[in-house]
């Protein structure tokens, strides 16, 4: 006798598994993205990607909420465009349109120490988080609104921060309370490679950054560019390669009005002559092991805006 018209149960067990699998199958290049670098099909089945992003926060259901996102700046991409402009004074091809009689002096980045930091606040995803966990000289010093799989399209409206009482808060609400930072260092778009485009995501990341402008008028924001993955990622992987990074740091860097926006390219720490991480650097080809962290911590340290 069929075992499935007898063992409702195992039959049940066995769509769930097939479900479950089907939605980490879609999801594992966006909001999973940081739960499946090391995931390995001989070892583990593949929904064990979701169950560790849930135990992280990460429900299924968002990767809607991100796409719907996506859909929305699809057909708003003429706001979008003109918002960057008013972020950084150029237009998304990188041209002036400031209207400005002169550009800005070339940048000069001065060397400093560690308490340069100490009105710091770095905003990322799971390369920040191990930034806080393994560079020392950093967390003592600077703010961390860091947590896994973070993106740009969540950023603000993400609650994973608590405030001192214990209540949830998204990173809007504790920017609208916090005191002035000085500094405001982001890393995102690692988790968004799978989702959109290059123009819905700099468009996105445009208006995060107005949005924190508002907030902290008077800090210097940083964006650092999206860190590479080795070559053996990148070659292998259609998705989370360095080609589409590129594409999409090239973006990111015409954000930056070399006034209170600059762009940071990470890369130039962690990169061989090739344009690749190191292999050295990581164990999973995408995130850096904890003593390759002083490498991002002395590339901030050498790259410092210090204003008169």
């Amino acid at each position: 006798m069929n075992c499935f018209k007898t063992c409702p149960l195992v039959t049940g067990v066995v769509v769930f598994s097939i479900i479950i699998s089907a939605v980490t199958f879609v999801a594992k290049g966006s909001i999973y993205a940081d739960y499946s670098a090391d995931y390995d099909p001989a070892e583990q089945p593949l929904f064990v990607v979701m169950i560790k992003g849930i135990s992280n926060g990460v429900m299924p259901w968002q990767i809607f909420d991100k796409e719907s996102v996506m859909a929305a700046k699809e057909d708003d991409i003429g706001d979008a465009a003109a918002l960057l402009a008013d972020v950084s004074g150029n237009d998304i091809s990188g041209n002036d349109v400031s209207g400005n009689d002169s550009s800005p002096e070339e940048i000069t980045f001065k060397e400093v120490t560690d308490d340069y930091f100490a009105d710091a606040l770095f905003i990322g995803d799971s390369r920040t988080v191990g930034l806080s966990e393994y560079c020392e000289g950093l967390d003592e010093q600077a703010m961390f609104y860091a947590k896994v799989s973070l993106s740009i399209y969540s950023v603000l409206e993400n609650d994973f921060l608590k405030d001192e009482e214990g209540k949830k808060m998204t990173v809007e609400e504790a920017l609208e309370k916090d005191e002035p930072y000085g500094k405001i260092y982001i890393m995102l778009g690692l988790n968004e490679l799978g989702t959109g485009t290059t123009e819905t995501f700099v468009a996105k990341y445009a208006e995060v950054i107005a949005r924190i402008r508002e907030l902290q008028p008077d800090a210097t924001i940083y964006i650092q560019s999206i860190m590479h993955v080795t070559e053996n990622k990148s070659s292998k992987d259609k998705i989370f390669n360095n080609e589409r990074i590129n594409e999409r740091n090239e973006a990111l860097s015409q954000l930056a009005n070399n006034v209170d926006i600059f762009y940071l390219d990470m890369n130039e720490a962690v990169d061989d002559e090739n344009g690749n991480m190191l292999e050295e650097l990581s164990t999973d080809d995408i995130h850096l092991k904890a003593s390759s962290y002083e490498r991002w911590h002395q590339y901030l340290l050498q790259h410092a805006i210090v204003k008169d």
